[in-house]
């Protein structure tokens, strides 16, 4: 089976997406050869490129960018020992990078019912969480946990999503059993106004942003365990967190390719350390 065989298998299953303004395109390489393997990960490093082709996979899948824009344009970069250098090393190993971004997103299953953004469903799974999902519409954003702390909480998530450190605003011993992942809150967007009231309107006590920025959704929980509300954010990183759609997409992949092809999910890895 080619690479653009099993590519074109996995958009069947997908949700349908506008192909012409799509990211999810072959990043690199000739999609036309014999696949040897695929390796699933989030953003597709230097480390991950090397893993791949310890392996003998050929087809990554990627879910953010290759070459550090969302666009993965390259005509800037003509002058980058970088890029040259993770190019020849794509090369030497006949590696094919394709993004699925804007597919997974859409939902896993095209027929699904539930519309459910694969990503979100993916770190639902990989957490546990399936059974604690409230009403949310298209996606697993908003749960009951049964109630522990904030502390414990930040360090299950440590423990699950692989994190050498975790960022935390807000009050660390707060009783905490609503949890929101409310996406990217980075202060311009008209619907963030929305997420940031809904935390207070419904009693959330623990939120998971992707990226937020200090005078947004953190300035707003510093206030309210100021003003008595106790509330915790965990700042786990965009890619630390997506990373778990991605790692449950290898479990469902060989469904979709009919199983003769090897799957392995490669993690990207902590995008962070930390002095202490």
């Amino acid at each position: 089976m080619t690479v653009l065989e099993i590519i074109e298998k996995l958009k069947a299953f997908h949700p349908p997406v506008d192909e012409a303004h799509t990211c999810d395109v072959v990043k690199w390489g000739d999609p036309d050869k014999e696949c040897t393997g695929i390796v699933t990960c989030c953003f597709p490093s230097v480390e991950v490129i090397r893993r791949a082709a310890a392996l003998g996979a050929n087809l990554i899948i990627a879910h953010e960018p290759l070459f550090w824009t969302h666009e993965d344009a390259t005509d800037w970069l003509g002058e980058s020992r970088v890029f040259a250098e993770k190019t020849k090393l794509l090369d030497g190993a006949g590696i094919v990078v394709w993004r699925d971004h804007d597919h997974i997103h859409g939902g896993p299953p095209r027929n699904d019912p539930d519309h459910m953004d694969g990503i979100y469903y993916g770190i639902m799974q990989e957490l546990g969480w399936a059974d604690y999902r409230l009403a949310y519409p298209n996606k697993p954003l908003l749960f009951r946990l049964p109630e522990t702390d904030g502390e414990a909480l930040g360090r299950e998530l440590m423990e699950k999503l692989g994190l050498r450190g975790l960022r935390i605003v807000g009050d660390r011993h707060a009783r905490v059993s609503k949890v929101f992942f409310c996406e990217h809150l980075m202060g311009h967007d008209p619907q963030e106004r929305e997420k940031i009231l809904r935390t207070e309107l419904e009693d959330v006590d623990a939120l998971i942003p992707l990226e937020t920025i200090d005078w947004s959704l953190a300035a707003f929980v510093r206030d309210c365990c100021a003003l008595g509300r106790p509330k915790v954010m965990y700042n786990v990183g965009h890619f630390n967190f997506e990373e778990l759609g991605m790692k449950h997409m290898a479990r469902w992949l060989p469904r979709v390719t009919g199983g003769d092809v090897p799957v392995a999910y490669v993690p990207s890895g902590d995008s962070f350390d930390f002095i202490m």
